[in-house]
């Protein structure tokens, strides 16, 4: 055999052998993709066993939350069912979902937590104004804390907080929604919550200010956490009107808790009182309102986290090559500009999250800080007189929330939302205008209305958050509506502070809120028809899908190049390398081994030219 032939021999053979490795190659992703399809095959037999399990329901009618929670079985010990029994909320077939129950038990649990703000605020003001040398809760010019009036620390507080908040939280949803931390964030913020609310119950003239740090992050905590939470609500359900069901029993529930939390502490400051010993008062009843606070949502959030809630997958995929914190950032970039970007395409989330720039109950936190030190320092409330106040907010949440409901079915979320806006609006302006501290009595009423309006805000907001979010990006979304509703809600404490530094009367100062609240409702006449608002949404749907399967293309068609030019590259080398070592000694044969192997060729070939 001529030394050509020898060469075209081995070429031949090398060129069988690259081919061979090409078809394993590709009967190995096949192989993957075998497996994957026949996990795709059996997650579709689960599916026809959650059919089953749902009375024959079509897959394609099961929301995320079943599908999630007949996937990812729990087992909850039956001496422990009984918590959870107050909180079940019944579907339109009558069945109880367990992620509804764990939504309904963490909503009533955020309720004492924050009225346990209310308490920790008015005893903190109580503790500065007396280390600033005040008599009492009366203060002069003279008498500061850290550079300020005792007066205006709260709400400074509240202020630096709202602005973490808002530059925070929509990269924190973004990271979510490619990633499988969802069930993880909700968990560890809880904890953050629980340790933050502990700590108060320690409080003391020695220590208040450590602790009100602690509770600057515990707020913080708190909103990132209530954003997560907020996630999972759309999941719920694939019906409007059960998503609407569901918002009004959650916060039902959530204002019954509230409103007997609110009664034991009333309770608690009428019998254990002594007169004349002020700020004894506020510190044991800080105490006692932490320490039930922490107790309803240890047990609450505790058994909502570990046994309700399911771990979800990432609701967009993440390209390999990029970090999760870049993706949320292009993430963020990208649907804010969908957002901002045409005003006639989705005109209604648009205006929906200007006017939550103003909203009272998007920024709760900053309406609740200059609300308590309005009530504390200008009518000069007594702990008990406070109480009484709190317990009549709250108690009003729930026909708020059931007048929410009939104007949701009965008309649309958009009217719900005026009517609470306009409702808080115009009663926070008498407040300011007409009351004096000598109508305490005036005030309770007030509280009524102002509790009516955030039980109406509540229910009607978590309904137009559910509705107008486009699927797959729930926690992004959930934290722009965070970013909206705390972009500017560091404004009000912060107008109020520089208004109370510069000895301007504290009217004036709370007179901020029904101005802000007026302006929000005037931003919501441009929202235009709900039903525009909802067709808009599945436009959002369809081009973000589309945006995503055109990267995904991208990325695949990027990889299969790679792949196929590193598979070239072999070849060449190999064929290349065969030729040279085959016809480089004619009379000793090859000068490699028989045994040689090749770059990247794995099995012995056992080639030997001198047969």
């Amino acid at each position: 055999m001529t030394p050509k032939l020898i060469s075209q021999e081995v070429e031949g053979e090398a060129k069988e052998e690259i081919n061979s490795l090409s078809n394993s190659e590709g009967d190995e992703e096949n192989g993957v993709f075998k497996v994957a399809n026949e996990h795709e095959s059996s997650d579709s037999w689960d599916i026809k066993a959650f059919e089953k399990a749902l009375d024959g329901r079509s897959s394609d009618n099961l929301s995320p939350s079943e599908i999630a929670v007949l996937e990812n079985e729990i087992l909850i010990p039956k001496w422990l069912r009984f918590i959870e029994y107050p909180f079940k909320i019944k579907n339109k077939k009558g069945d109880f979902l367990i992620e509804a129950t764990g939504w309904s038990m963490d909503a009533a649990a955020r309720g004492p937590l924050n009225q346990a703000g209310t308490y920790f605020g008015a005893c903190l003001l109580t503790l500065a104004s007396v280390e600033a040398g005040c008599n009492g809760i009366f203060c002069g010019e003279d008498n500061r804390i850290y550079g300020m009036k005792p007066s205006s620390l709260l709400t400074t507080v509240t202020a630096v907080v709202s602005v973490l908040a808002a530059l925070v939280m929509p990269v924190v949803g973004a990271i979510v929604d490619h990633s499988y931390h969802r069930k993880t964030i909700g968990s560890l913020t809880a904890v953050a919550v629980l340790i933050a609310t502990g700590s108060q119950i320690g409080i003391s003239e020695s220590n208040w200010f450590i602790i009100l740090c602690l509770e600057a992050l515990g707020g913080l905590s708190l909103m990132v956490h209530t954003t997560s939470v907020f996630t999972y609500m759309p999941d719920l359900s694939l019906d409007e009107a059960q998503i609407v069901k569901y918002s009004t029993g959650f916060h039902i529930r959530r204002y019954v808790i509230s409103s007997m939390f609110t009664a034991a502490c009333t309770l608690y400051s009428f019998f254990s009182r002594v007169d004349g010993d002020m700020i004894g008062n506020q510190i044991r009843l800080c105490r006692f309102a932490a320490s039930l606070a922490f107790s309803i949502a240890a047990i609450l959030l505790g058994y909502a986290w570990i046994f309700c809630f399911r771990k979800r997958q990432p609701s967009r995929k993440k390209p390999v090559e990029k970090s999760l914190v870049s993706v949320g950032f292009s993430s963020v970039c990208k649907s804010l500009g969908r957002i901002l970007g045409c005003i006639s395409k989705y005109r209604a989330l648009r205006w929906l999250m200007i006017s939550m720039l103003f909203s009272p109950e998007a920024g709760a936190g900053a309406v609740l800080s200059i609300a308590t030190t309005f009530l504390t320092i200008y009518f000069r409330m007594t702990a008990l007189q406070l109480s009484n106040t709190v317990l009549i907010f709250f108690s009003f949440h729930v026909p708020g929330s059931i007048i929410s409901q009939f104007l949701c079915n009965n008309f649309n979320p958009f009217i719900s939302y005026r009517v609470a806006l306009a409702t808080f609006a115009i009663s926070s302006a008498i407040t300011a205008v007409v009351l004096n501290p000598e109508q305490i009595w005036l005030v309770y009423i007030f509280s009524g209305i102002w509790g009516f309006a955030f039980g109406c805000f509540y229910s009607t907001q978590r309904v137009l958050f559910c509705n107008l979010i486009p699927q797959g990006k729930q926690f992004e979304y959930m934290g722009f509506f965070a970013f909206f509703g705390n972009l500017l809600s560091w404004l009000p404490p912060i107008l109020f502070t520089i208004l109370n530094e510069r000895g301007v009367s504290m009217r004036i100062g709370f007179a901020l809120l029904p101005i802000f609240s007026f302006v929000a409702l005037f931003f919501t006449l441009f929202m235009g028809s709900y039903s525009d608002a909802l067709q808009a949404v599945e436009v959002m749907e369809e081009e973000s899908w589309q945006s995503d399967a055109e990267s995904d293309a991208v990325m695949m068609s990027t990889q299969e190049e790679t792949r196929e030019t590193t598979l070239a590259s072999t070849q060449e080398y190999i064929i290349d390398s065969v030729r040279t070592l085959g016809c480089s000694d004619l009379n000793g044969g090859c000068r490699r081994s028989p045994a040689y192997r090749g770059p990247h060729m794995g099995p012995n070939f056992g080639w030997n030219i001198t047969k």
